[in-house]
């Protein structure tokens, strides 16, 4: 399949391409510039040198690409999202933006936002595509190295379809396993974790993720 990143420059964006690149999946990195698209895609091949990557601007990459990735930071969403609507209508769109400041005692996740989450602007913003929130929770520094993570992905979004098939595509990622956890709705939910995770993390040490219990029909996380 050819997966659509876009923000491959930054630490989540860059875990994610390189494991789905490692199961076999064509990555098209997508940025403003054609020369951010180029330096993207070296440092991924100087990552995973097996991979197959391909530079574009963020157009044409949402345009070529079968399911897309939005790792962009927040403040970036109102600008880079409308341009690629018509591109991305009737596509899963992923989204892994979390919308988060920090003070003085840690992460804090913002409220208040246009949509109500940055996955539900996202879905705003480019309406006939069909976003689902995912991976927003998972370490970073952790997924570059390929480690087996022994984590659970929380999947949510408008369609059905849509969420099974990132549910399918989180198969690549070592040692994680997707359930789905329900319309976009929830989405501000799954996005508030990741900044209780990072104040977790800088607590305690480590790199936290998510792990859920007591399923009696949920699927057995890779072992």
């Amino acid at each position: 399949m050819k997966i659509a990143i876009f923000g491959c420059t930054g630490d989540l964006g860059l875990g994610l391409a390189i494991n789905f690149a490692a199961a076999g999946h064509e990555i098209i990195a997508g940025s403003r510039s054609q020369e951010r698209a180029d330096a993207a895609c070296a440092s991924l091949a100087e990552a995973l040198p097996e991979g197959i990557f391909r530079p574009h601007e963020n157009v044409t990459a949402a345009e070529e690409g079968d399911l897309a990735v939005v790792s962009i930071p927040w403040e970036g969403v109102e600008s880079t999202i409308p341009p690629m609507a018509e591109a991305l209508a009737g596509k899963v769109v992923v989204s892994v933006v979390n919308a988060l400041r920090f003070g003085k005692s840690g992460a804090i996740a913002e409220q208040d936002l246009p949509g109500g989450s940055a996955g539900a602007r996202i879905q705003e913003l480019a309406p006939e595509a069909k976003v689902v929130v995912a991976f927003n929770n998972l370490p970073a520094a952790g997924l570059q190295a390929r480690h087996h993570l022994d984590a659970d992905v929380l999947v949510c979004g408008k369609s059905r379809e849509a969420r099974e098939a990132v549910i399918e595509l989180t198969k690549a990622i070592p040692g994680t396993r997707a359930l789905d956890a329900g319309p976009l709705a929830n989405a501000l939910i799954l996005e508030g974790m990741t900044a209780v995770i990072i104040n977790l993390n800088r607590r305690y040490g480590g790199e936290a993720s998510l792990s859920i219990s007591g399923l009696e029909k949920a699927p057995e996380r890779p072992a």
